[in-house]
């Protein structure tokens, strides 16, 4: 071996790193969040390094409590997760999500463990942000100053911070605290050809609008199931379809039932290798968020959405960055109580539909490329910031 293929072997040996993430939900759990960290995961093994997952074993969709409590089971989690990480032997860097909140506080203690390690957190939320505007912690209150307290010591102690969107990184810059934007990518599609027939796919009269995802407490309802009414009360042929599940589920649809809503269906979260289709059979896509969450989190469903070539509907801030992605790709945007504007919009597309004048969407190789794209642009960008943190 000569002396310049030993110095380049020798250099790459150099460069390799150990690479921990800490999350409460990692892969195969099919969390938003255990999917992207995996996927950067891969990218960084691909490229030699090595990758160490950390989770607390928790399921995505099954039991948000433990003996009747959320934050018992939080707290739970980030012991769990503390313990896991200082078992783990010295790692070059730590990489932090958002799950449970203040995990970030639990990955800075676990550097204690691995001296000289470079922290960079992925913020996919904000707390005690998103808290307080949800209402399920005081703002002002000693709870929150405490929280914001440990969180703002966190950003400032990453050598790198990495944010959902432009509001996302002007709230973590009030802690004097800069971030790298990137925004979640979606979920490949290979495997997806189309050729089954669209769930529930209408009749070819009938307009369909559709709620895919989690319906948290973080998304709006209300304004879809009041357009819904408006347009019932006219006769339109109209449906709106909820699919999936979330805490507001019950809710809505018991709001749905006040309303009398005949024409508002509910069905369960579509398997992977059903999203797709169950998406194109659609006639227009919804999106929703409550605008005092702005800036705190980013609907990870609109990244794949915005990919369709279908209508899509944004219900939450007009101003927000999620909603200017939605403006900017030529689709509609209402606030909040603002059922009559979008029961209106939904009429004009029905319309068009009934007339044949609605284009059709991409087909699903042609998404299936677009997709790729983007995870990859996606995942490298990710990649690099972590791998350049050790290099700070």
């Amino acid at each position: 071996m000569g002396k310049d293929a030993c110095h380049l072997r020798s250099h790459k040996l150099l460069q390799r790193m150990k690479i921990l993430f800490l999350n409460q939900f990692v892969p195969p759990d099919p969390a938003p969040t255990a999917r992207l960290l995996g996927e950067v995961a891969a990218e960084l093994e691909r490229r030699g390094h090595e990758v160490v997952l950390v989770g607390d074993g928790a399921d995505y969709r099954g039991s948000k409590t433990l003996f009747g409590s959320r934050a018992l089971r939080e707290a739970v989690s980030l012991l769990r997760l503390l313990g896991r990480a200082v078992r783990v032997r010295r790692v070059d860097v730590i990489v932090s999500l958002t799950s449970p909140p203040l995990v970030a506080v639990v990955a800075r203690w676990a550097r204690l463990r691995h001296g000289g390690a470079r922290l960079v957190h992925w913020a996919m939320d904000l707390y005690p942000e998103v808290a307080v505007a949800l209402g399920e912690v005081r703002a002002g209150s000693l709870l929150h100053r405490l929280t914001a307290s440990l969180m703002g010591g966190v950003y400032r102690a990453c050598d790198c911070v990495v944010a959902l969107d432009e509001d996302m990184a002007a709230r973590i810059a009030a802690y004097g605290t800069e971030s790298e934007v990137q925004a979640p990518w979606p979920p490949l599609v290979e495997g997806i050809d189309g050729s089954r027939p669209p769930q529930d796919q209408n009749d070819g009269e009938t307009f369909t609008w559709l709620y895919s995802g989690n319906l948290g407490r973080a998304h709006e309802w209300r304004t879809l199931l009041d357009a819904q009414a408006l347009l019932e009360e006219e006769g339109a042929p109209v449906d709106l379809v909820f699919q999936g599940g979330g805490s507001e589920g019950e809710a809505a649809r018991d709001y749905a039932a006040d309303c009398g809503l005949r024409r508002c269906r509910w069905r369960d979260y579509a398997s992977s290798d059903r999203l797709l289709d169950s998406l194109l059979g659609a006639d227009c896509l919804i999106v929703t968020q409550r605008p005092e969450t702005r800036g705190c989190l980013w609907p990870s469903k609109l990244a794949l959405l915005l990919l369709l070539d279908l209508p899509l509907v944004w219900v939450g801030d007009k101003e927000s960055a999620p909603a200017k992605a939605v403006t900017d790709g030529g689709h509609f945007c209402a606030a909040p109580g603002e059922a009559a504007q979008l029961a209106r919009h939904l009429r004009s597309l029905a319309e068009a539909k009934g007339a044949g004048a609605s284009p059709p969407p991409a087909g699903p190789g042609e998404i299936a490329g677009r997709v790729r794209q983007v995870r990859e642009s996606g995942v490298r960008q990710l990649a690099d910031w972590i791998v350049r943190s050790r290099a700070l």
